[in-house]
């Protein structure tokens, strides 16, 4: 860089040579500049929250009939469901939860053993905190209510919800008979 400097300065002093005032322009670059007086407020950025209508529920992972005579019905242990963190739209709506079975009847351990419909399993009015519980029989073609949630409420809970399984004289296979249901949770 020495060199460079240096050869610049002779080229310099080579065409200033027997001038009595010689410059050297360098151009340098444009800035713009606005002046604010402080404090200064005139200055904005609007900022959207945008929320979805949603809630945190926790169900059940499994409800388990132990059936020991195929002949009276068979009464689950009572489980909890909790809805919670519930934004909708206006302070009037409602949540609704509702149950619904991925087929028809149940997967019996032997392909083609009878066993229980969907319909065979139905539950009760269960108390509910901040909700009114409803009795109900599960279904196959259509979502079948639980419970509705008040209006205004942040969160609704039973510790208290029976599920049913009906009597089934028919069956002769023992084992595993399995049924996917569907939680269905909805404003209202």
């Amino acid at each position: 860089m020495l060199t460079r400097v240096t050869g610049v300065r002779r080229l310099i002093e080579a065409a200033c040579a027997g001038a009595v005032l010689c410059t050297l322009s360098v151009p340098r670059p444009a800035w713009s500049q606005t002046t604010v007086t402080l404090p200064d407020t005139s200055l904005t950025t609007t900022m959207s929250v945008n929320v979805s209508e949603q809630v945190r529920v926790t169900v059940p992972a499994g409800v388990t009939f132990t059936v020991s005579n195929i002949g009276v019905s068979t009464v689950a242990a009572a489980v909890a469901v909790t809805a919670d963190q519930i934004v909708t739209s206006s302070a009037a709506k409602q949540l609704r939860i509702s149950l619904q079975a991925n087929a028809a009847s149940f997967t019996p351990p032997v392909a083609g053993a009878v066993t229980w419909s969907a319909s065979d399993v139905s539950w009760n009015a269960a108390t509910w905190t901040n909700a009114t519980g409803s009795a109900a029989t599960l279904s196959h073609s259509s979502s079948e209510i639980v419970a509705t949630c008040q209006a205004d409420t942040s969160s609704c809970s039973t510790i208290g919800l029976v599920f049913t399984l009906a009597p089934k004289p028919t069956v002769q296979r023992s084992g595993t008979h399995t049924l996917v249901v569907a939680w269905k949770l909805e404003s209202i």
